[in-house]
């Protein structure tokens, strides 16, 4: 008859509740895995999964007790890492939303934002578009599956019962908050350009015509060559996206 003693029914337990703590919280937070039409029951069932899976190739936990206050302590360690490698994801995928709000914003679409009513945030239509193609790229480049990946690296460079004070103690996350303003910026800067020379031209044709309504064109005009900007401008969103995941990832990794 096989029998088990307690502590080793609790090693057991904890080879896969630590990991699947951590993917749990690395789905609140990571782009397309947070999202609310994905149901409960799903993301806690995937999480057990790649627990069950990444459990016999990871350091062994320590042996805590379960109903100690150091169970406690790594539970909170490992929400803490999975939520930041989430959030650290979803900066990648803000800076491409950036950009398409300050897009927006110079072809005069920002006041549009205040009704659209499906939207409570206030984005406008170019915000919008630039984070639906950025969160399609993710996919295509098979970003879910490389966030997964970072997880199971998360494991190796911080084992559980090994807090991250190195990295939350850093500039690490500073820099990747610099960074998205400088995508957002590289990305919208030939549209900013593009306006600008726009603008000056609506200005020396409302002062040497005066007689014109300069907003009875003025406003369509300055949409419409947004909208060919556009359609320049996505097809290059790939590398900046990769370069800022790499960013991303490079924290968690060893």
């Amino acid at each position: 008859m096989i029998s088990f003693t307690t502590a080793e029914l609790e090693a057991f337990i904890a080879t896969v509740l630590w990991p699947a703590v951590r993917v749990l919280a690395l789905f609140a937070t990571a782009p397309v895995l947070s999202h609310r039409t994905i149901p409960r029951p799903a993301k806690v069932g995937l999480a057990l999964a790649i627990a069950f899976v990444l459990a016999p190739v990871l350091p062994a936990p320590p042996p805590v007790s379960l109903a100690s206050g150091a169970a406690f302590s790594l539970l909170a360690q490992q929400v803490a890492i999975g939520a930041t490698l989430g959030f650290a994801v979803r900066l990648a995928l803000a800076a491409i939303e950036m950009a398409g709000e300050v897009i927006g914003l110079q072809m005069g679409l920002s006041f549009a934002g205040f009704f659209d009513l499906s939207n409570p945030q206030g984005a406008n239509a170019a915000g919008s578009l630039m984070g639906l193609a950025a969160t399609l790229l993710f996919l295509a480049i098979d970003g879910h599956l490389l966030v997964i990946g970072a997880l199971a690296e998360s494991f190796t460079a911080f084992p559980v019962g090994e807090f991250p004070r190195q990295v939350f103690a850093s500039n690490e996350f500073t820099k990747l908050g610099g960074q998205v303003f400088s995508t957002a910026l590289s990305l919208a800067l030939p549209m900013i350009t593009v306006m600008l020379f726009a603008n000056l031209a609506l200005g020396v044709i409302a002062r040497a015509a005066p007689q014109l309504n300069i907003f009875s064109f003025g406003f369509p005009f300055s949409i419409l060559l947004g909208l060919v900007a556009l359609f320049f401008t996505t097809p290059y969103l790939a590398d900046p996206l990769q370069r800022a995941l790499a960013a991303s990832f490079a924290i968690f990794m060893r």
